[in-house]
């Protein structure tokens, strides 16, 4: 810690609040995620912001789940 304050690397706000961590960014780094359909198979992307469990396959009409 650069002062010794408490206030992180960044030296602005607590311990930690400086940013820099990747958790729960979604900067598009790592490998795709898609939604499969439990029913016959079928697989598509997984769009953000949707969740698969309420996405209907495309072929038969099943809710789909994260890959």
């Amino acid at each position: 810690m650069p002062g010794k304050d408490g206030t992180g690397p960044m030296g602005n706000g607590p311990i930690g609040g400086g940013g820099g961590g990747r958790r729960g960014q979604g900067n598009g780094f790592g490998a795709p995620a898609y939604c499969i359909c439990p029913q016959c198979g079928e697989k598509v992307p997984h769009q953000a912001g949707f969740p698969c469990t309420s996405v209907k396959c495309p072929k038969c009409q099943t809710l789909m789940i994260r890959e």
